[in-house]
């Protein structure tokens, strides 16, 4: 295949990867458009109007977003690919470095993560100060949120640079096989990151505070031991400091792992509704969705290693995007930022499997907990207050949607 020929199958890709999801999110913001004049009937008497109408606004709003920044990166990109810039930003490393060594390899994907970041802060900053704002869930100042950047910038660069000068050497050292080792070295580090993450990461974000003696904590210690669930610990954390969106979590791997409560979702839900919530997350675990999600991801990760590993050496990969000669940093740049627009369309085949989990989980819940009740009323409560989109186009949730929508979710409650 001629670099030409790749170039024409990747515009190709991409412009039908821009254009189907652009499509899905007009489609679906025409759908709620069109029940936005009544509330389903489920939720008539469990959402007020004005609440129900609130949520429209926000999807409509979200949506459009969206679109406009999708199509604002469209020239950025093809500005930069054209005009060569993989080729320019090698040749202006190379007057400051020797372009042979470690060191330059590294530099090079970290210019590139810089230029990223760079170009992501005033789409977050809109985002979270504009439109999170509008609706009432903002709740950071500036100085948190590019304090929140900082902290991020410097947990890249102290996980990154390790990872990444470990790649390149590898690849230099290693031989053929080099890229089966790399993967596991990295796959290896996700798993340590994942396990220590709740104790010594998280914190550096939020303030954890051990959930205090009572009712609602012996009640989740009590449903733990029913089914057997070791964790290490429960903890409430500020995240209405940020946001006033809700959630819980477990987090950690083996006995590092710990539940996690945001302290707007205690406000939010009644101490029953939370056990039936923790009940659904700990049903991930006993369900062994987990496991399920590592194994997928071990083999997805290797796979994307080992076509990682002939690209390095494909001519037609560095002529399509005008990067100059071959080189490994290259081809892991080209490969992590326009590898999407080739697997785009198997997006749905993975949120069907975790839609399939999800269900799974509600349905652990209700038998462990035996509240359906709960269940379902935490569900709506959850949907009411992060302002979800009670009606979005079966097309749209088929193809986006890692969970059910909230009313599939109460109906297969409700059935079981």
């Amino acid at each position: 295949m001629t670099s030409s020929t790749f170039f024409w199958i990747f515009v190709a890709l991409y412009f039908t990867h821009q254009v189907a999801e652009t499509a899905l999110t007009f489609l679906n913001m025409a759908h709620t458009r069109k029940h936005q004049g009544k509330i389903p009937a489920y939720f008539k008497d469990k959402m007020d109007g004005e609440r129900y109408q609130k949520s429209i606004r926000y999807t409509l709003e979200r949506s459009w977003f969206g679109v406009v920044i999708r199509w604002l990166k469209v020239p950025f990109l093809w500005a930069v690919i054209l005009w060569g810039g993989f080729s320019a930003l090698d040749g202006f490393l190379s007057s400051y470095l020797d372009s042979s060594t470690l060191i330059f390899s590294v530099a090079y994907c970290l210019a590139i993560g810089f230029i990223l970041l760079l170009t992501g802060i005033p789409v977050s900053l809109y985002s979270n100060f504009v439109i999170e704002k509008k609706f009432g869930f903002n709740k950071m100042t500036a100085k948190l949120f590019f304090l929140d950047q900082l902290k991020m910038l410097a947990l890249g660069a102290a996980f990154g640079l390790p990872i990444l000068f470990l790649i390149f050497w590898l690849y230099e050292v290693s031989g053929p096989l080099w890229w089966l080792w790399a993967f596991l070295s990295v796959f290896g580090f996700e798993l340590f990151v994942a396990a220590v993450y709740p104790t010594f990461l998280a914190p550096l974000f939020n303030k954890f505070t051990p959930l205090p003696n009572g009712e609602l904590k012996n009640r989740i210690l009590e449903l733990a031991q029913k089914i057997r669930f070791k964790l290490s610990g429960i903890f409430t954390i500020d995240g209405s400091k940020r946001s006033s969106h809700s959630n819980a979590y477990f987090a950690g791997i083996g006995r590092f792992r710990r539940i996690v409560l945001f302290d707007t979702l205690q406000s939010q839900l009644s101490e029953s509704e939370i056990v039936a919530v923790l009940g659904h997350e700990m049903g991930h675990n006993k369900k062994r969705h987990i496991q399920k999600h590592l194994i997928l991801s071990f083999v997805i990760e290797g796979i994307g290693f080992w076509i990682l590993s002939l690209a390095i050496e494909w001519e037609p990969l560095y002529g399509a995007f005008r990067a100059g000669s071959l080189a490994p940093y290259k081809a892991l740049v080209l490969f992590s930022l326009f590898g999407g627009h080739f697997t785009f369309f198997l997006t749905p085949l993975s949120n069907y499997l975790s839609r399939k989990h999800e269900y799974e989980a509600d349905r652990f819940s209700v038998e462990v907990v035996g509240d359906k009740a709960s269940m379902a009323s935490s569900l709506v409560k959850l949907s009411k207050e992060n302002l979800s989109n009670l009606t979005p186009h079966p097309l749209y949730s088929f193809y986006y949607y890692s969970h059910p929508t909230t009313l599939e979710r109460v109906q297969a409650i409700e059935n079981t």
